[in-house]
């Protein structure tokens, strides 16, 4: 699997054509769990990750999870570099997203008793040089006196494809238990936001050229085309074996787990913090503050916060 992990830089020209994205949902390919409080629902990503029993890893096993640490943690910089460019909320929001994924990394190598490859997390600083290059590739494609936000939203959407077949790569590769249900979430939250972006791109008048992308880097356009055609994953998560599970009311805020040493701070699972305006990871918080009064905004990478105000756990939901 390790050969697919050469990212090579992308000339990222093909971006402004003329096109739009027809987002219809497709309910074949759509895998989603009701939010409902009930006898199967999940109170956490870390409920999920508990019950499973510690296999050792192979050599390989630890070098894809050590790689994909590093992997959530460009997509993370870069979005961060485009968040101060543009001042949208998409590119934010999904930094967030993306160090939300970072901390779920972390707990397996925690787990597993690995050394973090993340030293320093400063914004574009890599252990691996590969990605200090990449970085750089991402976060210079665009005009520095003239950029486009078109450019920048191809960026996002190209990071996703890339880090959605790595994913889906890892599920088929590994039999660890732990990193398939990893490799799962990470997923949903990463077809998300490629649906995030698919729909800024269409709102600027423009789409993601794939033509000629090398398949062993890049979704295959079935697999791409049904992303797009399903609904945004919310209120759910996914077990090791890839089943959706409803996610139990108050008790999801992200996926609700400890912070790797030094990492950028958000708020886990039940925070106070968070209403219930619905997030995909692309979009905030709602700002209401409990069950009696929870915010009502819709997310999408452009909407307000929720507004209600409340005194019990927040409900927000975000990937």
């Amino acid at each position: 699997m390790s050969s697919n992990r050469t990212w090579t830089i992308v000339v990222i020209a093909v971006v402004a054509i003329a096109s739009l994205v027809q987002t219809n949902p497709a309910e074949a390919q759509q895998r989603r769990a009701s939010a409902q409080v009930g006898a199967n629902c999940v109170g956490g990503f870390q409920a999920l990750f508990d019950e499973i029993e510690i296999v050792p890893l192979t050599s390989d096993e630890e070098y894809e999870l050590l790689y994909l640490r590093e992997e959530e943690k460009l997509a993370r910089d870069v979005y961060l570099t485009l968040a101060d460019r543009w001042e949208l909320p998409i590119f934010r929001n999904i930094a967030e997203a993306e160090q939300r994924h970072m901390d779920l990394v972390f707990l397996a190598i925690e787990l597993y008793g690995l050394v973090d490859p993340i030293v320093d997390d400063t914004v574009g600083e890599f252990s691996n040089p590969f990605f200090d290059q990449l970085y750089l590739e991402y976060t210079t494609a665009n005009s520095i006196d003239d950029p486009e936000l078109v450019v920048d939203l191809t960026v996002g959407a190209m990071i996703e494809d890339l880090d959605l077949k790595d994913l889906y790569d890892l599920i088929e590769f590994t039999d660890n238990a732990h990193l398939k249900l990893i490799a799962h979430n990470l997923a949903k939250g990463s077809r998300n936001h490629l649906r995030a972006f698919m729909r800024a791109l269409t709102a600027q008048d423009a789409t993601y050229d794939r033509e000629g992308l090398d398949p062993d880097l890049f979704l295959d356009q079935e697999t791409f085309d049904a992303i797009l055609e399903a609904d945004m994953e919310r209120h759910m998560y996914y077990t090791a074996d890839g089943e959706p599970v409803p996610a139990c009311g108050a008790a999801v805020g992200g996926f609700g787990m400890r912070r790797g040493p030094g990492q950028y701070n958000r708020n886990g699972s039940g925070s106070s913090e968070n209403g219930s305006g619905e997030c995909d990871g692309t979009g905030p918080h709602g700002s209401g503050n409990g069950s009696s009064g929870d915010g009502s905004g819709t997310c999408d990478g452009t909407g307000p916060h929720g507004g209600g105000q409340g005194t019990g756990t927040g409900t927000g939901i975000g990937d």
